[in-house]
């Protein structure tokens, strides 16, 4: 499998680009970053974004123009996480533009702007959604600008055909699929996929397309490796009022797997969804079919307008995200087997760094040395993401990738390092940042602040009507007290041995409709911090279990969170006249938590057990 950008010249490809365009009188062409199934995280066969750009973020639109200077023909719309990574890395020519910032422009605003009357923009209708589809047509209607989507070819695909006698092109994994045990599931795919036709009942439907590889390996209890750090499988699942159909290339599946599927499970060609879909049509027009808004406009389109209910997520959405008891025992026991490896590197680092000076160590291979301590440990499989290892500037790239021939070296300065496992009982993410030499004043208070946030959201009771926006400000206030702030979320959701990020839940300030309510079970993340563009970047992450808590008053009623993550803080960036006693109590009892469940599981190593130790002393 191809791992990394060809040779050809990101022009040369724009270039190509334009001349598809032309052939079909687009003016435009938009490119998002999302696959088929409109996964966050995608197959290297899927990263046209990437292909046609340059950009390796996990998030972002590219556009492709035939404007001339003075306006722009190559654009990148990207979050916060990402603006400073953009820069450096797309040719001059492109433009980076900010994505859902507030008097900034979206795709459609800017192609509405800038396009003139009757324009044509092209795109590929697998990779949006309905929603996206609506939002481009009605924003288009002012000056007839028309969205085109019945173009068979993706163009980005037919530009790495054009080139194919100079670059490898990628291919779709054929990895296997295997059967998760209900020793780590929790609960059986066939009670899944019954509680899930019990849904279906309620709205009359007879069938539910099912497109989030996610959601599809939770409810058939299957995981795999198509995509690098998700346990997940290319497939659409159709969920049948007396059948189920699984559409995957079946070389991927054993006997033994295909034995484990619910009952009377059939299995089809995986690009056989539509022709599928497109036969409900006549066969059995009067049938309900469940589409999940996320769904891809492909999907959409491929079902008559009258056959489908839309009116709500599909229910393995939520049922996913709250975990059973058999799934929180996982995250509580992988995470410590995930502390024990991070431990053991943290300790391992310092020894390198500050005691005997190496100074060969960088980025990139400290970050492999992290794996390999994941890896010694039981039941993991993966990475959960590529590792974020980063020292001193690169720390404020928010989402930085170490490259072998571009990573810095690792000095006695600010290093922030962002790793995770996939477990088969669970899935981990941990940020720490340390200082390896004499931290400065304003790192100190910088840290502590970000600190402080962190310890906030850790000990917040609320009702159980609150959703993650409404705590989001919680782990800001300390920063926002000086003017400092940060530019992603507070949270996110985490999979049990499925996608690092996942929805519904989360803690961010952004404006959702309908947020999701949290409730017990769910697993979020808790990982404000600071980012200071050339100088350093601080992060503290915590894996968190939505769980009731009791309080003086209306017992039942609220909710707080468990920590999992079992790390200590770093402690020559405390700054300890800006904590409370509740600060100050709520890390000494967090440390000797970690005490009790870590310190036995470092009996083989005398270094890390004695950093773990120190570290772990009360403040």
């Amino acid at each position: 499998m191809m791992t990394k950008l060809s040779i050809v010249p990101i022009q040369k490809r724009v270039d190509k680009l334009l001349e598809l365009m032309k052939k079909y009188s687009l003016n435009a062409y938009i490119i998002p970053s999302e696959d088929a199934h409109q996964s966050e995280y995608i197959t290297v066969k899927d990263k046209r974004r990437e292909y046609i750009s340059g950009f390796t973020g996990s998030s972002g639109c590219a556009v492709i123009t035939d404007l001339q200077q003075p306006h722009q023909q190559s654009l990148l719309w990207t979050d916060g996480r990402y603006w400073l990574q953009a820069d450096k890395q797309l040719d001059p020519s492109w433009k980076v533009m900010k994505d859902r910032v507030a008097g900034e422009p979206t795709v459609s605003e800017w192609l509405s702007m800038h396009l003139k009357q009757d324009s044509q923009v092209g795109v590929d209708p697998r990779l949006i959604s309905k929603g996206y589809y609506d939002s481009m047509v009605s924003s288009f209607k002012k000056k007839n600008i028309k969205l085109v989507v019945d173009i068979k070819e993706n163009l980005i695909d037919c530009v790495r055909e054009s080139f194919k006698d100079q670059e490898e092109i990628p291919e779709y994994p054929k990895n296997p699929v295997f059967f998760l045990q209900e020793k780590y599931s929790g609960q059986s795919s066939d009670s899944k996929i019954q509680d899930i036709r019990k849904e279906m009942a309620k709205v009359d439907t007879k069938y539910m397309v099912v497109s989030a590889l996610d959601e599809i390996a939770w409810a058939l209890n299957l995981r795999g490796s198509d995509i690098s750090f998700n346990p997940v499988f290319l497939s659409y699942l159709v969920i049948g009022k007396d059948n189920i159909i699984l559409f995957i290339d079946e070389s991927k599946l054993s006997q033994e797997t295909k034995s484990n599927l619910p009952k009377g499970t059939e299995i089809q060609p995986y690009n056989d969804v539509f022709p599928f879909l497109e036969s409900l049509k006549e066969k059995d027009s009067s049938a309900g079919v469940w589409i999940d808004p996320r769904s891809s406009f492909a999907i959409f389109n491929s079902v008559a307008p009258n056959q489908i209910y839309k009116e709500k997520s599909n229910p393995i959405l939520l049922a996913k995200s709250i975990k059973n008891q058999t799934e929180i025992q996982g995250f509580r026991n992988c995470h410590i087997r995930d502390a024990s490896a991070l431990i053991e590197y943290l300790a391992w680092l310092e020894e390198e760094i500050v005691e005997k000076n190496t100074q060969t160590l960088n980025e990139y291979t400290v970050a492999e040395k992290l794996e390999s301590f994941r890896k010694s440990k039981a039941d993991f499989v993966s990475l959960s993401f590529d590792t974020i290892s980063s020292i001193n500037s690169n720390g404020a790239i928010i989402h930085y990738k170490p490259e072998p021939e571009t990573c810095l070296t690792i000095t006695k300065g600010m290093y922030l390092v962002d790793s995770g496992g996939q477990y088969l009982d669970g899935t981990t993410d941990v940020t720490r940042t340390l200082h390896y030499g004499a931290p400065t004043q304003h790192e100190i208070d910088c840290y502590t602040r970000v600190l402080k946030g962190h310890l906030g959201i850790s000990l917040v009771k609320f009702p159980n009507r609150c959703s993650g926006r409404d705590l989001d400000t919680i782990a800001r206030v300390p920063l926002w007290e000086v003017g400092l702030d940060f530019a992603h979320g507070t949270g996110h959701g985490v999979g049990s041995f499925l996608n690092v990020h996942e929805g519904p839940q989360g803690i961010s300030f952004r404006n959702v409709a309908n947020p999701a309510v949290l409730q017990p079970g769910m697993t979020l993340t808790n990982e404000p911090g600071y980012y200071e563009s050339g100088a350093f970047g601080i992060r503290i992450e915590n894996v968190m279990i939505t769980q009731p808590v009791q309080t003086p008053f209306n017992n039942g009623t609220f909710l707080g969170f468990e920590n999992v993550t079992l790390v200590p803080y770093e402690r020559k960036l405390i700054n300890l006249s800006m904590l409370n006693a509740q600060e100050i109590a709520l890390i000494n009892q967090y440390y000797q938590e970690i005490r009790e469940k870590v310190l036995p599981t470092l009996s083989h190593n005398t270094k890390a057990h004695q950093w773990l130790l120190k570290n772990t002393q009360s403040l």
